[in-house]
């Protein structure tokens, strides 16, 4: 036995038999190198692919808190339009909130609720059965017994079915003659969430929101549990008011994450079976790939980020970041061929700053500048994210108002008008606060576009000698 071994030994010590065990010991060393090195690159795709579907997950629950806010903007434009003329006839109030729900998606009715009163209807939801509307008014009842809740607006998920739960937003009534009453919106939550993860997610992420442990939308690309296999799920919170839900997500199957695992598995496959010159080539082609699809992926987002940027250049106002008015007039043209095909209303705002030119020469333009600014803000902060704001020259200001009647218009108009604006400028015995000129068109047969806009000119116009007459301006 000692024979043998000691025969081996010699063997192995031969150069012949060295040659041999270098090689594969060469061979074994870039094999481990390269199964290593795909290890590597597979976590590294999977934390980047977690990491994208982080990213994808915020972005989408903001825009879901933005739909929500977008859909308060409707009875918020119902509550400003009570406080202004609470002498409304329940026919005047019936066709408002009529209009609001047909012009508002997924809204299935509209009514005010008063403490220690039951919710009273303007527009009733049709779709919900009796018993449905019950609990609807039970919870509404129960709300409405919190103490904040007749000051700052509300949101809250009702489960009048369990399949069928509802979201509810009160927004209370702020002149005197409405105190402790609030207009309420009842929304459909499924279809709305329906709609709203369709057109946003383009990319193949799988989603789903829950909301006390019910799903209240699952996408059809959902991957349950299976075998005991837990699938990898991101969450985030939604919260607003009342509503506390949570979005989960799962990192996208995409092609380039399917055409990397399969490339992956190929690496793997000819590091175990491959020879030492099949694993260098493999390998150096593997990294030539990955440097140009990196290089190609960084040229791409740069390009991508530059051509934004281009483009918001050549519609947004450089001083007050508003759109310009030729953006506005392309998009106008299209919103007043839509208004004439689909018979809908639409209104124009034309808007001027009054004692403008008296700052210039009081102040110096950089106190203009920082009053067109401040009307920016406001007239940002007045009007709703459906409506179109932009600079059209100087210190006028122009706002298109789509799915708005005229009725609605007047009552933005009249909003506009009772704006304050305090600056530097407020101080000055000359000055004083300053205020808006408002002049208010509306689309009527076959008015061309820049029609409407000349109306709304001499509309302004009007508005500001008016101004002058009664000493205002």
């Amino acid at each position: 036995m000692l024979g043998v071994v000691r025969t081996s030994l010699l063997r192995v010590n031969s150069r012949r038999y060295r040659r041999i065990v270098i090689a594969c010991l060469a061979t074994l060393t870039v094999s481990g190198s390269v199964l290593g090195a795909v290890l590597v690159m597979r976590g590294r795709t999977e934390h980047a692919v977690r990491g994208d579907t982080r990213v994808v997950l915020t972005q989408a629950a903001q825009q879901l808190l933005r739909a929500f806010h977008s859909r308060r903007g409707t009875l918020t434009l119902l509550r400003d339009t009570l406080d202004r003329a609470p002498e409304l006839q329940p026919g005047e109030r019936q066709a408002l909130a009529a209009s609001a729900v047909n012009h508002t998606r997924h809204l299935l009715g509209v009514g005010v609720v008063q403490e220690g009163q039951p919710l009273s209807w303007w527009a009733t939801p049709s779709s919900l059965s009796p018993r449905e509307r019950a609990a609807l008014s039970r919870a509404l009842a129960q709300r409405a017994r919190l103490r904040h809740v007749w000051k700052v607006p509300s949101t809250f998920s009702v489960s009048t079915d369990p399949g069928r739960p509802l979201l509810v937003m009160l927004e209370p009534l702020r002149a005197k003659t409405n105190q402790r009453s609030a207009i309420v919106g009842a929304f459909d939550v499924k279809p709305l969430l329906t709609d709203f993860f369709e057109l946003t997610l383009q990319q193949p992420y799988p989603v789903q929101l829950i909301a006390e442990g019910q799903a209240l939308y699952r996408s059809p690309r959902w991957q349950g549990s299976s075998e005991g296999r837990q699938p990898d799920v991101i969450d985030q919170p939604i919260q607003l008011d009342a509503v506390d839900w949570t979005l989960q997500m799962q990192p996208g199957t995409t092609q380039a994450v399917r055409a990397i695992s399969w490339f992956t598995k190929l690496l793997m496959l000819f590091g175990l079976i491959g020879g030492l010159s099949a694993i260098g080539l493999i390998w150096v082609l593997a990294m030539r790939t990955w440097i140009l699809q990196r290089a190609v992926a960084r040229r791409t987002a740069a390009l991508r980020r530059t051509t934004e940027r281009l483009r918001q250049l050549a519609i947004t106002d450089e001083l007050t970041g508003l759109y310009n008015r030729r953006f506005f007039l392309e998009r106008w043209e299209w919103e007043c061929d839509r208004a004439k095909r689909y018979r809908r209303p639409l209104g124009c705002l034309m808007i001027d700053v009054d004692k403008f030119k008296r700052v210039n020469d009081v102040l110096g333009h950089v106190a203009g500048d920082r009053l067109l600014k401040e009307v920016a803000q406001h007239l940002r902060t007045q009007l709703r994210h459906s409506d179109i704001l932009a600079r059209f020259g100087g210190d006028e200001f122009i706002v298109a108002l789509p799915e708005t009647t005229k009725a609605q218009a007047d009552a933005v108009a009249e909003k506009l008008r009772e704006l304050s604006i305090d600056g530097p400028w407020s101080r000055h015995a000359h000055i004083g606060p300053v205020r808006l000129s408002v002049g208010l068109s509306h689309i009527h047969g076959e008015d061309t576009a820049q029609d409407v806009i000349q109306h709304a000119d001499a509309n302004l116009y009007a508005s500001r000698q008016h101004a002058q007459v009664t000493g205002s301006g």
